[in-house]
């Protein structure tokens, strides 16, 4: 999993605390903001609330003392007192509720970061003004990496989440297992393919770089005893699909059904039995033609 890393909001970077390759926990420190601003906004807001506190505190006392004068104040300013009580109650709420949100902005300032991962990429630097779209830094966690391929979407019907792949990242002569944790509702209107994420179940101990190409298999469904062919075994193959088997000595023309997927390979679901000779290359043949098979 990479990610970039940006502020929630604008401002002028203090200070940047981390380097490429740092190996970082969730909730540290990552770069802080210039907030002295925000810092005074904040101690302004806890004066106005500790001042309301007193003004409330002032209001319920003299309430408290019109209430024990009983019938010597009038009605009139018993509401008054017990009023003004009920306002002060307001405000300090009120200006605590804007101090909090004073202090959730200044907590902003300061920016962490997200999960567990290496540094991959510092791009800012202490004095830069940044925006929300601006990258800070660019980290990864190695230890959930995942491989992304575009299919395309004439077989991207085939696939859900859950499927297992085998993977096999280039210069490594390891195959790793992995499972579709990703399919994108929407097939891209430029290219026709729709993304797949595969998250891979064991790394092996390896330590494999961001970015590397690997040669990703999907597994969409299991034959217990299915009939194959090569691809280049088929004639005809968007129109009428046939294959040529030998039979008595001849080159027969026989129509197939079968299961059209990215592979050098086909799954025959109709038109061939187990044991018929498939002719493999059958450039230039016609439906008769005699044949004879050298070799065993």
């Amino acid at each position: 999993m990479k990610v970039d890393v940006s502020s929630t909001i604008g401002g002028r970077l203090r200070s940047v605390l981390v380097r490429e390759g740092d190996v970082l926990k969730t909730g540290d420190l990552v770069a802080v903001l210039d907030d002295e601003q925000q810092k005074a906004a904040v101690a302004q807001a806890d004066a106005a609330v500790d001042s309301a506190r007193a003004t409330l505190q002032q209001a319920k006392v003299e309430f408290e003392r019109a209430k024990a004068l009983g019938d010597t104040i009038s009605r009139r300013n018993l509401e008054t007192a017990q009023l003004a009580v009920q306002t002060a109650q307001n405000d300090v709420e009120r200006l605590s509720a804007a101090r909090d949100q004073a202090v959730s902005l200044l907590a902003q300032y300061s920016i962490r970061a997200p999960f567990n991962g290496t540094v991959l990429v510092r791009a800012g630097d202490p004095g830069q003004v940044v925006s929300t779209s601006s990258v800070l830094i660019s980290m990864a966690d190695f230890n959930q990496l995942r491989a992304e391929a575009v299919v395309d979407e004439l077989y991207s019907s085939e696939l859900r989440r859950g499927l297992k792949a085998r993977l096999q990242p280039t210069g490594y002569n390891r195959t790793l297992e992995g499972e579709v944790s990703f399919v994108s509702p929407n097939v891209e209107t430029t290219t026709g393919g729709r993304l797949v994420r595969v998250a891979i179940a064991d790394m092996q101990g390896l330590a494999l770089p961001i970015g590397l190409s690997v040669n990703l298999n999907i597994l969409v469904s299991q034959e217990p005893a299915a009939i194959t062919v090569p691809r280049s075994a088929i004639v005809d193959l968007m129109t009428a699909p046939a294959v040529f088997v030998i039979a008595r000595g001849r080159a027969i023309r026989r129509p197939i059904d079968f299961v059209d997927w990215p592979s050098s390979r086909l799954i025959v679901r109709s038109g061939l039995t187990d044991g018929d000779a498939v002719i493999i290359d059958p450039k230039a043949l016609v439906d008769g033609l005699a044949v004879s098979v050298k070799g065993s």
